[in-house]
């Protein structure tokens, strides 16, 4: 029997082959990266000792390799990061804490820096600290971020995040003794008083910041009764550009990578640690941190970035995050409270997002975050509640997950247009509009659902970092593209994305991560080799975190890293999954570190 086919027939047919194709390769958007990277994002070691699991390094990184500890070989010292890859004019300005700068003007003022302290502060002994105690706000930071690009060996920082420790950091032996305290106006009669019974009379000056007016004079000369000398910040520029500093002899060596470039303080339960921060520990974190980036997602001055941080600059990461932008000539910016106090009584995070998007003084819109918890949860509440309002928020939401299921996010589709661009344009002043293109959340992982409506409502991906004071970089940090979340069918008003239990009731949270770049990772404690005695190997091994890099750093008052082989202990708690990736125990059962 023959078979006749029209052409009616042959079109249908064409038609829905043309259909099937469309659906098979392209209707379906391609992930941005191969689930196998996602599936093997640590390797580790084939020995382990009893009682720790083997060494997880990044799987990028792999064992064996040489971990790296600067982002150029033209970054040998923090002062290097004036001169970064940037491939824009010098003379053109950038914003700086809010301070409109140019490389040029940046360069010189980190030469001026030594020059005006050394005539400021002639009777200084040959090596001695500059104890910083500045506010963590955006208004008062920019002295801390200077003296710590111009920090010289014999005159290392002492970075303290609260006025408390003052007295600890005159006396303790742990770091060259105090030699200059850079405070804030506000502070001055309390640190005159606190030198005074610490020091008494002996050369400790005060380097003053907040009173270009001078309206302090009083206070100053009864400081100058008791034998202090107290000078201004604006000072400096003044006397390192006089005719006496002309004739000067620079007698300032150059830094070395291995010379000591600071010394942090922070608080950990009931006691004060201080770490050690060489200069390869900065330049190793400024590398790690910016390896978190894709090649052509990292911070630019070809791309016109800003960066916002809401991590502060008296932590080690702070300042990282800051140095970094330096050095690849984006622009920086503090997310904070701009009063210049150190513990404000109440804190509107979502208030502190929207001053960043304040049009008036003329400041430029961040393109890459790095959030606090806090912070990120009160975004994704104000993008949440314009959502759920829109009538078409249950299809775009669909939509949108669809992409997110298939590993594939973008800000470019229909409903983009229609919806979610509008939607975030108009909350909290645009602060996620469309110039945003990165956001990196530091500290406590979210739970699974938070994670899904970040992706969801942002359009982008979440990249979830874990900080230490024990680090300079990451300890932990997700794939730039790592999009695995549960659906998106919790958007809706009526759940509760921030409270996910699990079977056990527990409050249930995401992985932040593989190791970053440049860590090592051991897990150590008694449940480790019972984790390793577990058939079929799927259940998480749990232990205590050990971590070892270049970007770690020394704890000086207490021993030395060198007694357990560079190994550090930073007092917190993981699991680590099947795929390489920890969980990080947010519980509340974080415990001092060992004795090292």
């Amino acid at each position: 029997m023959d078979f006749e086919i029209d052409n009616l027939t042959v079109i249908l047919l064409f038609l829905l082959a043309t259909l099937a194709i469309y659906h098979r390769f392209f209707s379906t958007p391609q992930p941005l990266v191969h689930p196998l990277l996602l599936g093997k994002q640590s390797e580790v070691s084939s020995v382990r000792k009893s009682g720790e699991t083997g060494i997880y390094r990044s799987w990028a990184t792999g064992q064996g390799a040489p971990l790296t500890v600067r982002p150029a070989n033209s970054v040998k010292v923090v002062s290097d990061v004036v001169n970064g890859p940037k491939i824009t004019d010098r003379t053109k300005q950038r914003w700086i804490l809010d301070v409109p700068i140019t490389d040029e003007g940046l360069s010189e003022i980190i030469r001026l820096i030594p020059i005006g302290l050394s005539l400021l502060f002639p009777d200084l002994p040959l090596l001695s600290s500059i104890i910083s105690l500045l506010p963590p706000s955006p208004s008062t930071s920019l002295p801390l971020l200077l003296l710590s690009i111009a920090s010289t060996k014999d005159r290392p920082l002492v970075i303290l995040p609260t006025p408390k420790l003052l007295s600890s950091s005159l006396k303790s032996t742990a770091h060259p003794a105090g030699g200059i305290v850079v405070t804030y106006v506000s502070l001055l009669e309390d640190v005159i008083e606190e030198i005074y019974e610490c020091r008494g009379s002996s050369s400790v000056g005060i380097l003053l910041v907040g009173d270009p007016q001078k309206k302090s004079e009083k206070v100053v000369g009864q400081a100058k009764s008791k034998g202090i000398n107290v000078k201004y910040w604006e000072e400096i520029w003044e006397v390192a550009e006089s005719p006496e500093a002309q004739t000067q002899v620079d007698d300032t060596t150059e830094n070395a990578y291995s010379d000591v470039h600071s010394y942090y303080y922070s608080e950990q339960g009931d006691e004060n640690v201080i770490t050690k921060v060489t200069h390869i520990n900065v330049t190793a974190g400024i590398a790690s941190l910016l390896s978190l980036f894709p090649a052509d997602k990292r911070p630019s001055a070809a791309l016109h970035d800003t960066v916002a941080s809401a991590v502060p600059l008296t932590t080690p990461l702070g300042m990282t995050i800051a140095l970094a932008s330096v050095w690849t000539g984006a622009s920086f910016r503090l997310i904070g409270n701009h009063e210049p106090t150190w513990n404000p009584e109440e804190v509107d995070h979502a208030s502190e997002l929207e001053v960043l998007a304040d049009n008036e003084k003329g400041l430029p819109k961040p393109t890459i975050l790095f959030i606090s918890p806090k912070h990120h949860h009160a975004l994704l509440n104000r993008l949440q509640y314009t959502f759920t309002s829109h009538p078409f928020a249950t299809l775009a939401a669909r939509h949108k997950g669809h992409s997110i299921r298939a590993g594939h996010i973008d800000r470019d589709s229909l409903w983009d247009r229609v919806l979610w661009s509008g939607m975030r344009e108009n909350v909290l002043g645009g602060i996620a509009g469309q110039r945003l293109r990165g956001v990196i959340l530091v500290g406590d992982a979210p739970p699974p659902d938070a994670l899904g409506a970040s992706h969801l409502l942002l359009s982008l991906p979440l990249t979830r970092l874990h900080p230490s004071p024990y680090s300079t970089g990451p300890v932990f940090v997700t794939h730039f593209y790592d999009l695995q979340s549960p659906g998106v069918g919790h958007i809706l008003k009526e759940v509760d994305m921030w409270e996910n239990k699990t079977s056990t009731g527990e409050k249930e949270i995401v992985h932040s991560g593989p190791p970053a770049s440049n860590v090592e990772v051991v897990l150590k404690g008694d449940r480790v080799d019972e984790g390793h005695k577990e058939e079929g190997g799927n259940e998480p091994i749990k232990g205590r975190i050990w971590i070892r890099g270049p970007s770690v750093l020394d704890r000086v008052d207490r021993g030395q890293r060198g007694e357990n082989d560079g190994w550090v202990d930073i007092g917190e708690y993981a699991k680590v999954q099947t795929n390489g990736t920890f969980i990080v125990d947010h519980s509340g059962l974080k415990a001092a570190p060992k004795k090292q």
